[in-house]
């Protein structure tokens, strides 16, 4: 009987059977939401912040966020985590007067 270790024919760098899974997360923060669930929270965010076009990246499983009073803004705010985002999106407006809502 071949041993996992001794197999030929695995591959290096995979992860045996039973081991405990590597963090990856930097921030400790919990794990991504769904994709729809991501879509909706990307929707409501905008809501509840006008002049802000904020988007999930499905496929990059990030949040992107445009200022739309910002003629000539550098790039996009991008953030894997919506409370990164968030801090991002108030630092610009710190910097960046964004317009007075009517509300």
């Amino acid at each position: 009987m071949v041993t996992p270790a001794k197999d030929p024919l695995r591959r290096r760098g995979r992860r045996r059977r039973g081991a405990d899974l590597a963090r990856t997360d930097p921030h400790g923060a919990e794990p991504a939401a769904s994709p729809d669930s991501a879509t909706e929270l990307a929707r409501d965010l905008e809501s509840r912040h006008p002049g802000w076009v904020i988007l999930w990246r499905r496929w990059a499983r990030r949040y992107w966020a445009f200022p739309l009073w910002i003629a000539n803004a550098p790039e996009p705010i991008e953030s894997r985590h919506v409370q990164d985002l968030l801090a991002q999106m108030n630092d610009i407006e710190l910097q960046h007067s964004p317009p007075a809502t009517n509300g």
